[in-house]
Order: C-alpha cells, then structure tokens, then sequence
C-alpha cells in the first residue's frame, strides 16, 4: 500500500465537526495557593487524562491552551456520531477532573481535583490538512458557551442538541447574548439517560409512495392507456429542479410492472451536450453488450443482437446505424465541406433509423420510452425525440421527456409540474413522521419549501431526527439556523456529512460526475481498500443519496443531480482540482479513454490541463463533425477555445493546438451559418494569420485552412487573389496532392473570373499530379467531388469558350467516362452539371433535359439538395424552351426557388440569363430585363465575368423586344464584345458580333 503522502491528499475541507472547549476554573487562584511545580504535574496530567478521554470517544485534541484544551469531533477522522461522542466525552471527563474517575496514568500523577467548564457546538467549518487552519463558527461557539458554563458544568449549543436530542435529556437554563453572535443563544445542560430507552432512528423510507401527484398520474396513466390501443403521444414533464418530474414518471412506470410493454430510460447528461445521441448510443451498447460491435461495424453482430432483443430491423437502417457509430479517421473531418448538405441528409437517415429501432416492437409489444433531463439533450437527441413524437399517434407507444424548460413541439402534451398543495406537503410530512407531527410544523415546512418535494422530504428527515422536538416557530427557526440550514443544498450536505467516512467517497463521486463506476471511484480513493469503497457504497445507498445507474450496467449514479451538486460543492477548488487531475491524468494515459471525449475534456480543464483539455475537445468535435453533428460539434469547440486560450504563448503545442481549432471552427460555421457567413471567413482570416507565418511543413498539414479560406472569401475576385496566393505558396511543397488541390482552387475561380488562360494551365499542372488512390480518399473533403472530374469539366468550359470546340468535347466525354469510373456520387452529379451546363449554352435542349433527369435521378437518391435544384431549373428551362406549355415554367421556379433558399448559387450569371429566357418566354420582358440588369452588375461587382458578354447580349435582346432606342442596344453588343475579347472568349465574342451585325444599320 502506498504512503498517504503518495495519496491524494485535501489541503482543505468544509466538513461539519463537533468543538469541545475545556477551561479549569480558578486556574490562577489554585496556581498561587500551590507550588509550581505541584500546579504544573497536575494540570499535565489533567490534559494526559482529558486526551485519553477525548481519543477514547473517537475526538482530537487539537491544542492545549494551557489551562484548558481545544478538541474536536469528526476531525480528522469523519464519524456520523461525532455530536453524541463529543457530550459524552464532556459528561465524563468533568468526572475524570473530579476525581470520580481516573485514568491509570493519571492516578499517580493528580493530586487534586480540579473543577472544569466545557462548552460544545456543531457546525460546519473549514480546515487545512494540516489542521493548522480552522475557521468556523462552531469552535468559537464551543469557546463562548465554555466560558457561560457554571463551574463543573456542561453548556451544549442548539446544533449538538438536535443532533443528539434521542441520546441525551437535556433542560434548557437560560438564552444568553454572546460576544460575537446576532441573535441570544440557547444554553443547553445535558444529562446521561439510560440507553436502553434510546428511540431508534426512523426509517429512511426514500421508496415511499409519491404524494400529491394524482392529476399529473392520472394523465399519464391516460395516455399510457390511448398508446396500448393504437394511438401513442409525446408527454413533456416540466419543472424546476427537484419538484419531483422524475419521481412523478418513476412511479408511473412503476405501476406498469405487471403488464406486458417494454420500458427503455434514456439519460440525458450535463457535459454530454456535444456527444450526438448520446443516450441512444448508450442504449445501443447496453443492447449489444459489446461496445466494439458498434466502434467495428460488426453488422453480423448486431444484427443478432437486435434480433434477440425482438427487433427485426431492415438492413439499411442497421447499416446506417453502424456508419454512425463506427470509429472513423479525425483527420477526416477538418476537410469536409458541407455545401452539398449530404451530411444532413446522412443525419436525416441516423434519426430514421434510431426511431425505427425502438418503434420496431412496439405493434406486438406496447412501449414507454422515457427520455430524463432533456434540458441537456444533445440536439440530435431532440430530433430523435420529435421524430418519436410524429410517429407515435398512429403506433402503441408513449414518450415522455423531462426537462427544467419548455421547448416548443406541436406534437407534445405538457405537464407543468406545480409545488405541491398544503393537503399535499402534510401528508408527505406525515407519512415521514410515522405519527401525528407537531401541530403547525407541516405548514412551517410548506413555508419552508414553497411547495418542492425534494426540499419538503428533506426538512421533514432534518426535524424528525431531532425529536424530541419543540413546539414553537421560534424553536423551528432557531433548528434551521443552528444547523446552518438555509437552502435545499444545506439540507443535503448535512445528510451527507452524516454518512461519516463515506462522505468522502461521495465527494470524490461527485468530482466523476452524476453517474460513476466502482473501478474509477477506487481508483480515486487511493489506499483504500475494495471492501472499504464497497461499505461505503452501501451507506451511500442505504441513505439514499445514490442509486444503481438505470442507464449502465454495474454503475451508480447520485439519487439527484442537487445531491451530487451538494457533495461537489462540500469540496474546497483546490481539493476539486485534485482529483480532476488525478482522473485527467489517467484519461490522458489511456489508450481509449474510459471516459467519454466531451466529460475527459471537461475533467482535464478542470484539472487545470489545457493542453489535455483542448485535444479532448478536438477529439469530441471531430467526432461529431464526421457524424453530420455540427451543433454539437460546437459545444465542444467552445470548451476548446477556452482551453487554448488559457494556454501561455510559449507552449510548444498551443500553435497547433490553434490551428486545429481553427479548421474545424470553419467546418462548423460553414454549416450552421452558411459558407459565406461573417462567421465562417472570420475563422479562416484569423487562421490564415497565423498559418502563413508557419513553416512549409504545417502549411501542407493544415492546408485544409487554404481551401477554407479561399472557399469563404466574399466574391470571385476576392477568390481569386487568393487562389493565386494559394497556387503560389504551396508551389514548394513536396505533397503531391497538396499542390493537386491548390490548382483545384486556381481553376475552379478562374473560369468563373473568365482567366481562361489560368484556368487551363491549373488543370494541365494539378492532373499531372493526379493519383487515383489519394483521389479516392480526398474527393470528399475538397468540394465533394473528384478532383479530375473537375478539372476536365472545367476544361471543357473554358475550351467551348475560347472556340476549341473538339477540346471542349473530347474534355466533356473524358469527365463523364471518368465520373462514371469513380463510382461516387458526388463525383457523378457534377460531371453531370458540366455536361448539362456545356448543352445549354449550345442551346442543346434535349440533351440538358436528358442529363438533367440523370443528375435528379442520382441527386434524390442521395440526399443531394442543391443538385436537385439545379436538375430541376435546368429540365424546367429546357422543357418550356421546347414547348409553350406552363409546366416546364413551374419546374424551373421550383429549383429556382429551393437553390435561393439553400444558398447554394455559385453559377448566379448563368442561372439568371436562363431565368430571364423563361420570362421573355413567358411574354414578361421588362421583368426579364431587370434580371439580367441585376445580373449585369451583380457580375461587375463580384467578378463573375466569364458570362458578362452572353448577359449583355442578351439585354440587348430583351431591348430590343422592348422598342428601346438602338444606340442602347447597340452599345451592349459592344460592351459584350470588348468583355469577350478581353477574356479571349471567341466563341462569346462571336456570337456578340452577329447580334450586333444583324441590327439595322443607323
């Protein structure tokens, strides 16, 4: 066993204690009758004697103050009877000091007898390890009372009594205004009584029935009964902490034991806000029993699983389940870009899938799902929860939530928890009395409690055990404030200090959080042995202040998160800190951290290890971001930031600790703000700072932030000045795809900004660096899609455009043939979109609406919503360009309206110059007019150029439908040539020249 020095050891502690104060009357007077010598062997043998007295009833003396002593109870060892040690240890050491009794050291040492004061008090205080340092009312008190006392005499103070009132007789002497104290104190003498007469303690009685709840359980039981015919519903049970919300819905899911129905708990907890469906996932591994069978993917196992728990689930659901849970690479996650809302759409299927799992058995078997503290879901946990909601009127299940705050559902019912009723409260007093109360004492309790069960269970145990109890609100007050009682959580401690040495083992719980395991408690409680921590557990339970988890097998969570706040707070910060380090310590040790990410995060901050707290935090967001998770995601980045914030500037890993922070803050932004949010470019501007400043090799590793930065900026001429930085600066590296994916950026800005030229050689200099396999695992992180399909598809843009009209072909087959190969989506639908939009600028009307209904085709399959907006406006424009019937208008509307609301528009010159083509279709050329207006300097302004030529072309059309003057028209066809011969676009400076050769000549 390891020396207590190697243990954790507090520096402080608050912690209720007992002092006894001793004083020799007449010390001075009996000193000048004596010899000196003679005084001295007397009173040393007084104290000898007043020690042995003191450490036999399990107290400490802590100083000699030379004619009398200072001792406490419950200090340093904790004990649950330290108030009636102290009184007895007073009782018989005034015998000891008259001689009526004698220790064997002491009987050849006393000569005389002495007369002694002792005064006694209880309270909480705080002390050093050391026991050097003890500030608290209770010593100062003992001191005081020890001074009033009579002369062989003990004084007891109101909190010793109450604690002690079934031991002992006491009578009250007087009330006495003490220096130092408010209010009169009352003097209490006490008296042995015969301990066979001792009233036992009264039962705990934490499993009794709950009171005053009948309306809110009959509406369950309601509601339960319309579930079990066919026609479930989603309950939310609201209130303020501790009015009962998950007593309310334990009783009721206890009455249903004995019918037939399956009840699944999902624990919701603090901290875990960034785990996505956390308590599904907890639920999943309790199924299966295994955790590695989700982390693996093993679909074989859990298929099983599911099957022997009674659930037949389709395969896809279970394999979408399984690609939820599974391990992935982090390094994934700080290259996604989210445009194509794919993940969401992923998200959209987890949440199916979830629900679809715990509705499965439901037809043959009705179900109670119960979700606890929702107000700390996270927000995939809330979507499965109202996904729950919708399915349940026309399934056999009830879903019940609770939560400390309302959230707006149109498919929950409410029940608002009030305080309980007068009627209520006393019969909740009276059932914990056993007996008639004293008359007025429910009433106080009510006054007390506002109504609150917790509070009200807790005052009524507070003043049952210190029966015999006085009878007057006076006398109630005086208890409370004795007993330093003035909130719930004092309420609390006190019963926590009452479970002796298992307080601390409650503490230490409480540092793990609401829910603990044995192995990390023990682990904690260094040098204490298994047996120890196991009685411990029992007392802790046996007291009611925690219970066996209902979420995870084998572990123990508080009764209520106010009792695990109340061990928490007993704790000094520097004690806290402690044991926040020692758990971090081990987190960080670990191969898998035992603890989940967010809480492992959490500890080491707490710990005061930044640098632990910020990977953890990484860790947690990575995690959510590959899970299509970015709301919680953010959680975790926030936690983060603080952490690296709090780092020094000289630590060696606070830069990329920063960086890494950064890139994933832009994921995030990206996708919960919009990829052009102020948000999302602040992020990379602020990353790019610092990341510039790097060497070459952390700019490759975090290359992520150039694409972002470059991806966000505000316009295309903005995207191309920094595309050239980027070409520019990742020229040197020796990361073959890392240059690949900077042309990437130099090509794909560059045809919109009408730099053909630039373009083209970004796509012979970046395919040249193309490798397959790289291919193969970066086409998802750098825009979605494969980056030679763009390449060629870009090419062949800018090919058409500069009249190479067999490039442009052979360019347009290859990327199509090559999309073809990759087999991937994203891929795909953009080689489709190349195709389509090449077809249209030729004026290919079936050959757009034909790949158009490829693209939707492929784009419904998965989940890609900016493609089916684009699908749709281009088979639209393409439909009502072939035909004078509305439909083909509708259609383009449609896309036209879903891709405004995506925001996914980065072809806004192209997309306008056909939607000014439907309207002039449609016999509305003025309003087309003003579209491609709009265009026009939408286009000047941003630096999309390369199809200005075509849109002043057509407003020359559009004026000309509209009689406007032929100088006007004619100088767009010559502003439309100048900007195509600028660009070197031919093929658009052609088709300017014969609009403008075919106008009359002035």
């Amino acid at each position: 066993m390891k020396t207590l020095d190697a243990r954790i050891r507090f520096t402080g502690e608050r912690r209720q204690v007992t002092a006894l104060f001793y004083d020799i009357v007449g010390s001075t007077e009996l000193l000048l009758r004596s010899e000196p010598e003679k005084f001295f062997r007397s009173v040393s043998a007084l104290h000898q004697s007043a020690e042995t007295v003191i450490r036999k009833h399990g107290g400490f003396l802590h100083q000699r103050l030379g004619d009398g002593g200072c001792c406490f109870f419950g200090y340093p060892e904790q004990s649950e009877d330290a108030a009636e040690s102290a009184v007895r240890a007073s009782l018989e050491l005034l015998r000891v000091a008259a001689g009526a009794e004698t220790t064997t050291q002491a009987k050849a040492k006393a000569r005389r007898p002495f007369r002694l004061r002792i005064g006694v008090a209880t309270g909480l205080v705080v002390f050093s390890t050391q026991g050097d340092e003890i500030v608290g009312t209770a010593p100062v008190l003992a001191a005081r009372l020890q001074a009033e006392a009579d002369p062989n005499s003990v004084l007891v103070a109101d909190s010793t009594v109450q604690l002690t009132r079934q031991k002992f007789d006491y009578s009250l002497l007087r009330e006495a205004r003490l220096k130092g104290f408010e209010h009169p104190i009352a003097l209490w003498r006490p008296q042995e009584r015969d301990r066979s007469t001792a009233e036992p303690s009264p039962s705990q009685g934490y499993d009794r029935p709950i009171r005053g709840r009948e309306k809110e359980l009959a509406a369950l039981a309601s509601a339960w009964n319309s579930a079990v015919g066919g026609k479930g519903s989603l309950i939310a049970v609201v209130g303020e902490p501790g009015i009962g919300k998950s007593r309310l819905v334990g009783e009721f899911a206890e009455g249903l034991r004995q019918s037939a129905h399956e009840t699944v708990v999902f624990q919701c907890g603090r901290r875990l806000e960034s785990q996505p469906l956390h308590p599904f996932v907890s639920f999943l591994e309790r199924l299966v029993a295994e955790p590695s069978v989700l982390k693996d993917g093993d679909n074989d196992a859990f298929m099983r699983a599911l099957q022997a728990s009674g659930r037949q689930l389709d395969a896809s659901a279970a394999d979408t389940i399984l690609a939820f849970t599974a391990d992935r690479s982090p390094a994934t996650s700080r290259n996604i870009r989210v445009s194509d809302l794919s993940g969401r759409a992923f998200r959209r299927k987890v949440i199916e899938a979830a629900a679809d799992i715990l509705t499965c058995k439901a037809a043959g078997l009705p179900t109670l799902l119960i979700f606890e503290d929702v107000h700390w879901a996270d927000d995939m946990t809330l979507e499965l929860i109202d996904r729950l909601g919708s399915l349940a009127a026309r399934l056999p299940i009830l879903v019940i939530q609770t939560s400390r705050i309302r959230r707006s559902l149109a498919v929950a019912s409410e029940i608002d928890l009030p305080g309980l009723t007068a009627a209520a409260v006393r019969d909740l007093v009276a059932s914990i009395w056993r007996e008639r109360p004293p008359p007025g004492l429910s009433d106080f309790i009510l006054d007390q409690c506002d109504g609150m069960p917790l509070y009200a269970e807790e005052l009524a145990s507070f003043f049952r055990g210190r029966q015999p109890l006085g009878k007057s609100l006076s006398e109630w007050k005086g208890l409370l404030r004795e007993g330093g009682v003035t909130s719930l959580n004092d309420l609390l401690s006190a019963r926590l200090a009452a479970t002796g040495s298992a307080r601390q083992a409650a503490q230490f719980a409480s540092v793990i959080g609401r829910e603990f395991s044995i192995s990390l408690l023990t682990y904690l409680l260094e040098g204490v042995s298994r047996r120890s921590v196991d009685v411990d557990i029992e007392q802790l339970l046996s007291q009611g202040i925690i219970e066996r988890s209902t979420t995870s097998h084998g572990s123990y969570q508080f009764r209520h998160v106010l009792a695990q706040e109340a061990a928490y707070s007993s704790l000094l910060k520097s004690d806290r800190r402690r044991i926040h380090r020692r758990i971090a310590r081990l987190l960080v040790g670990e191969e898998k951290p035992s603890l989940p990410a967010a809480i492992a995060a959490w500890q080491c901050a707490e710990a005061g290890l930044h640098d632990a707290a910020a990977r953890f935090a990484l860790a947690a967001a990575e995690a959510s971001v590959l899970r299509s998770a970015m709301r919680e995601a953010n959680v975790s980045l926030e936690l983060c930031a603080e952490a690296v914030g709090s780092l020094s500037r000289r630590h060696p890993d606070r830069t990329e600790l920063a960086l890494s922070l950064f890139e994933l803050q832009g994921i995030v932004a990206s996708a919960l703000e919009g990829e052009g949010s102020e948000s999302a470019r602040r992020v990379y501007a602020r990353a790019m700072q610092l990341l510039r400043k790097q060497p070459s090799a952390v700019r490759v590793k975090h290359f992520p932030v150039y694409w972002g930065w470059w991806f966000t900026a505000p316009n295309i001429l903005t995207q191309q000045s920094r595309a050239r930085i980027l070409v520019a600066d990742m020229q040197a590296v020796e990361d073959r795809e890392t240059r690949l994916q900077s042309y990437h950026c130099g090509w794909a800005t560059s045809f919109h900004a009408g730099e053909h030229g630039f373009c083209l050689d970004c796509v012979a200099k970046g395919l040249a660096l193309y490798d397959p396999e790289s291919a193969v695992r970066n086409r998802a992180f750098f825009g979605g899609h494969d980056a030679k399909v763009c390449g060629l598809g870009e090419s062949a843009l800018s090919y058409l455009l500069l009249d190479e009209s067999e490039a442009s072909e052979l360019a347009i087959g290859q990327c199509l043939e090559w999309a073809s190969a990759t087999d991937h989506a994203g891929s795909m639908v953009h080689a489709l979109y190349y195709a389509m939009v090449l077809a249209r600028c030729q004026g290919r009307y079936d050959e757009v609406h034909a790949l158009g209904e490829q693209m939707l085709s492929l784009a419904e399959r998965h989940g890609l919503a900016a493609s089916q907006a684009r699908a749709n406006m281009y088979c639209g424009w393409a439909e009502l360009m072939t035909s004078s019937a509305a439909g083909g208008e509708e259609r383009f509307a449609g896309g036209l309206a879903l891709q405004q609301q995506l925001g996914t528009d980065d072809n806004f010159s192209m997309h306008s110059d056909m939607h000014a083509q439907v309207l002039r279709h449609r016999g509305r050329s003025a309003e087309a007019l003003t579209t491609v207006q709009n265009a026009i300097n939408v286009g000047r302004s941003s630096g999309q150029s390369f199809w200005l030529a075509e849109l002043y072309r057509l407003s020359a059309q559009l004026k000309h439908d509209l009689n406007e003057p032929p100088s006007s028209i004619r100088r767009d066809l010559t502003r439309a040539i100048q900007i195509a011969d600028g660009q070197k676009a031919a093929w658009l400076a052609e088709r300017a020249k014969q609009s403008l050769d075919g106008l009359p000549r002035p």
